[in-house]
């Protein structure tokens, strides 16, 4: 039987179970409520520059 990977450190899963606690409360399992992740409603970008390059036939492309 294949070991799976431990995804908090450079080892086989030991079965701790430390990744499936909150990263926020210690002493609760983790219930995907995402209060730990900075999630907006939206999010903007600044556009500086935008670059084009002429393809093989010469004619621009975006």
């Amino acid at each position: 039987m294949e070991t799976q990977k431990c995804v908090l450190y450079d080892r086989d899963c030991i079965g701790c179970l430390e990744c499936e606690m909150c990263d926020l409360d210690p002493n609760k399992v983790c219930d995907n409520c995402g209060k730990c992740l900075d999630i907006q409603d939206y999010a903007t970008i600044r556009i500086d520059k935008i670059i084009t390059e002429p393809n093989k036939k010469g004619r621009k492309r975006l």
